[in-house]
């Protein structure tokens, strides 16, 4: 029984997902539990009530841990449907993509295409969103074009085209490869840098190995906020790789 108890108790453990205010940290944790297979902790990180529509007695069935392993988790950072709330992501249910629209084959040409039914609450958005298998709700979308600054993220965050921007991705990647890490983490903005560094500031080791062998090719992933690169901890691999 004491056995069982302990068991029940790991269990609960390793589905509960840490809070925070910070979305970035939020989607990291997201991320990893998802790389890790371990559904239950990856919607812990979700609003309760998002959560509750992922969950079919007491676990995440296949045809949603499929939806989940679909998302394109670097775009969600600077998506207008994913806010903090209470601590948790909210906005993921909304966003999953439909599989059964063969989305490969249904992307549009351009956002207006979407349709208002995108992005209800029934589970179903359609895949018509250029930038990815993802979509949002009309208005959402064209709040996205319209505006230069989302959630108080730069206008390199809607053009990634911006040379800025590109500038900025190239010299990050370039001192990155020269394994020149004062000036990668110089480019990085606070947050991001403060959960590489140990507590004197410097750059630890294991950083330095994940900083090797970030993802290098989804730089649409990167955005300028106040003249400092955000998203890159999204690029990094797992702690456990």
């Amino acid at each position: 029984m004491g056995l069982l108890m302990a068991c029940a108790s790991s269990n609960k453990e390793a589905a509960q997902a840490p809070r925070s205010d910070d979305l970035l940290e939020l989607l990291t944790g997201f991320g990893e539990s998802l790389s890790k297979r371990n559904f239950a902790r990856a919607v812990d990180y979700m609003v309760p009530e998002e959560k509750a529509l992922m969950m079919e007695g007491g676990s995440v069935p296949t045809d949603k841990q499929k939806m989940l392993l679909a998302l394109p988790l670097q775009k969600l950072i600077r998506h207008p449907a994913i806010r903090v709330e209470n601590g948790h992501i909210a906005g993921i249910y909304s966003v999953l993509p439909n599989l059964k629209q063969g989305e490969a084959s249904t992307m549009a040409t351009s956002d207006e295409s979407a349709s208002p039914e995108a992005a209800g609450l029934n589970g179903e958005p359609v895949a018509s969103e250029p930038k990815g298998p993802m979509a949002a709700d009309a208005e959402s979308i064209a709040a996205s074009e319209q505006t230069t600054e989302t959630d108080g993220i730069s206008s390199g965050a809607a053009n990634p085209n911006d040379p800025q921007l590109k500038a900025a991705v190239n010299k990050f990647f370039t001192a990155v490869n020269k394994r020149n890490w004062s000036s990668a983490l110089a480019m990085m903005n606070d947050d991001e840098r403060k959960m590489l560094v140990d507590d004197r500031g410097r750059l630890k080791e294991s950083s330095k190995q994940r900083l090797a062998g970030m993802d290098q090719k989804n730089r649409e992933a990167l955005v300028l906020q106040n003249g400092k690169l955000t998203g890159v901890t999204l690029l990094l691999p797992s702690k456990d790789n």
